[in-house]
């Protein structure tokens, strides 16, 4: 079954609960009480979220080394970029649900533009039919239903749709057998893995961009 991480959908749902789109109760289905109540505290010193993944090709890391080793440890981590030289965090994954905030060094910017996404998905999607038909690629099962957390519902349709194309190449590419995978089909994946944190991850957190759910439905 293909799962996007739970590092990706955190780098859409934290900030989408900093804008007010979602609740505090939405936030809980995915972390704890006391990493929510960290989290809280966070939002004017962040400047942007984006994931760290290696095995999916997201694998840029900040150190230092403590929390560098954590995070491969766990194989995922939300990293939250500081705005204007305020500390920056990683958000890793524990054994039994529990997330762990770090402080870490300044990220590099992770380049999330949804049209550059879109369009190295289309190549994707070329370079898959072809990998599959030169190599007589056989599917010894057929792809399973993806599990994937929807987007924050102030999504817009580009957004969603690129979510969508890329799950959906992300669980064709997964259903090839381990040996048949070419190192261009893994490309693909990876490609795809790509497009679907763009998909969640807004560009930027603007510090005054906060929007108050129970404003707008009285208005």
């Amino acid at each position: 079954m293909t799962v996007v991480p739970p590092s990706f959908q955190l780098a859409g749902w934290i900030p989408a609960w900093w804008r007010g789109v979602v609740g505090g109760d939405d936030m809980l289905e995915l972390l704890d009480a006391q990493t929510v109540a960290a989290l809280a505290e966070m939002r004017d010193r962040t400047s942007a979220l984006t994931a760290y993944c290696p095995a999916l090709g997201v694998a840029a890391l900040p150190g230092p080394r403590r929390s560098t080793e954590m995070a491969v440890a766990a194989g995922e981590a939300v990293v939250l970029h500081g705005r204007d030289r305020a500390q920056s965090h990683l958000l890793v994954p524990e054994v039994g649900g529990r997330w762990t905030l770090l402080e870490c060094e300044t990220p590099r910017p992770v380049d999330l533009d949804l049209r550059q996404a879109a369009s190295e998905m289309a190549e994707a999607v070329v370079l898959a039919e072809q990998a599959i038909r030169t190599q007589q690629v056989s599917f010894t099962v057929d792809p399973e239903s993806p599990a994937v957390r929807p987007l924050p519902p102030d999504a817009d349709s580009e957004r969603k749709g690129l979510l969508v194309r890329s799950v959906r190449l992300w669980t064709a590419v997964a259903a090839v057998p381990a040996e048949q995978c070419t190192p261009e089909l893994q490309e693909v994946l990876r490609t795809a893995a790509r497009a679907a944190l763009a998909a969640y991850a807004p560009q930027s957190i603007g510090a005054g961009e906060r929007r108050h759910r129970h404003a707008r439905r009285s208005a």
